[in-house]
C-alpha cells in the first residue's frame, strides 16, 4: 500500500503568500507591485536618513529575502556588519538567509557567531541545535536546547526539538514526553501533535488517533493529519471494530478537500480488496486513482488482483502488463502475470 511521507523541517521556513481574485485581475497585481515598490522606497528613505542604524539594513534585507533576492539581502547584511559587527541579530538573519539558500554549513557558522555575541539569543541557540540534530551532533544540540530553556522555559520549539532528538536516538518515552510538553506550552503546536501521533501509531496505540485529531483541530484543512488518521484506522482495523469505517470517513474528508488526491482512492480500494473482499467496488476505487495518476502502477496491480479474484483473467493480465510497463522491476506484478498466464 502507498504511505504518505511528510518531511518535518527544522529551522525557519520561508512563507510566501499569494493573493488574487482571478487570473484576469491585473489591477490587483499592479496594486501589489506598487505596494512593494512603496515599501522598498520607504526602506531606502530610512537608510538615507539614518545610514548608521544597522537595523535599517536588516529591515531591507528582510524585504529582499521575502522576494527571494538573497544576493541583495546579503549585501545589506554586510552593510549592517560594517555599521556594527557586535550585534548577534545581524548574524542570526545572515544564518537564516543562508538556510533558505540551502547553505546549511554557512548558516551553522552564522548561528555560532550569533551565539558568541549573544549567548542568550534563543533563536540562535535553537536554530543551531536543529542543525546539530540533522548532523547527529546530539550532545551539542541538547546543550543548546537546555541553554535556551534556561533563558525561557516556555519555548515550545525547544521541547519539540528535544522530542526530535530523543526520537532519533531511540528514546521513545522521552520523545513522547517532550512532544507532550510542547503542546502543553502551546496547544496549537501542530508538528508536535503529528510527531507524537506517529510514535504512538508505530506502537498501534489508540492514543495516536487522539494526537492526530488534535492536529486536525489546529489545521482542519490539512491533508496530512487526515491521511495519518486514516492510515492508523486502516492498519488497526479488524472484524471486531469499526476502524475501516472510520478510515473511509477520513479518506472521504480528504477527497472533499482535494478531489484529486489519488492515494485516498487507492487506500479505499485497498481496504475493500484486502479486508472486505469487495472486488468490484475495489476495482472502481483503483480506477479512480488511475484516472488521476495514469502512472500509478500500484493501482494497476491491485486492480489486476480485483479482476483476477473475479476470474476476469484477461483484464487482470492487461493491468499486470501495464504495471510492468510503467515499473519493469515490479516483482509482484511479474509474479501475478505469470500466475494468470499459467506459467
Amino acid at each position: 500500500m502507498m504511505k504518505f511521507n511528510f518531511l518535518i523541517l527544522f529551522g525557519l521556513s520561508l512563507l510566501i503568500s499569494a493573493c488574487g481574485s482571478g487570473s484576469g485581475d491585473s489591477n490587483n497585481a499592479n496594486n501589489q507591485a506598487n505596494a512593494s515598490d512603496s515599501l522598498l522606497l520607504a526602506l531606502n528613505g530610512k537608510i538615507t536618513s539614518d545610514p548608521n542604524n544597522y537595523s535599517n539594513y536588516l529591515e531591507r534585507a528582510a524585504y529582499y529575502t521575502s522576494k527571494l533576492d538573497f544576493s541583495s539581502a546579503l549585501q545589506d547584511i554586510d552593510r549592517a556588519i560594517a555599521v556594527d559587527s557586535t550585534k548577534g541579530d545581524i548574524f542570526l538573519m545572515k544564518g537564516d538567509i543562508h538556510f533558505k539558500m540551502k547553505n546549511d554549513k554557512q548558516a551553522y557558522q552564522e548561528y555560532m557567531h550569533c551565539i558568541a555575541l549573544s549567548p542568550e539569543n534563543t533563536d540562535c541557540l535553537l536554530k543551531k541545535a536543529a542543525l546539530d540534530i540533522v548532523n547527529r551532533q546530539y550532545s551539542y544540540a541538547i546543550e543548546n536546547i537546555n541553554n535556551a530553556l534556561k533563558v525561557n522555559n516556555a519555548l515550545p520549539y525547544a521541547y519539540y526539538l528535544k522530542g526530535r532528538l530523543y526520537k532519533e536516538t531511540g528514546d521513545t518515552t522521552l520523545a513522547l514526553s517532550s512532544y507532550q510538553t510542547a503542546v502543553e506550552v502551546d496547544p496549537t503546536y501542530y508538528d508536535a501533535y503529528i510527531e507524537a501521533g506517529l510514535l504512538y501509531h508505530k506502537q498501534k496505540n489508540n492514543i495516536a488517533a487522539d494526537y492526530y485529531r488534535s492536529a486536525i483541530e489546529v489545521k482542519p484543512r490539512y491533508i496530512e493529519p487526515w491521511y495519518n488518521l486514516g492510515m492508523f484506522y486502516q492498519e488497526t482495523g479488524n472484524a471486531k471494530n469499526d476502524h475501516f469505517k472510520k478510515a473511509f470517513a477520513c479518506y472521504d474528508t480528504i477527497l472533499s478537500i482535494d478531489p484529486r488526491f489519488a492515494s485516498a482512492y487507492f487506500n479505499k480500494g485497498f481496504i475493500m480488496l484486502e479486508y472486505q473482499q469487495k472486488y468490484d467496488s475495489s476495482a472502481v476505487q483503483f480506477s479512480k486513482a488511475i484516472e488521476i495518476l495514469p502512472g500509478y502502477f500500484q493501482a494497476y496491480y491491485n486492480r489486476g488482483l480485483c479482476y483476477e479474484s473475479m476470474d476476469n483473467f484477461k483484464q487482470a493480465e492487461a493491468d499486470y502488463r501495464m504495471a510492468l510497463q510503467i515499473q519493469p522491476q515490479y516483482t509482484a506484478a511479474a509474479k501475478a502475470l505469470s500466475r494468470v498466464l499459467g506459467e
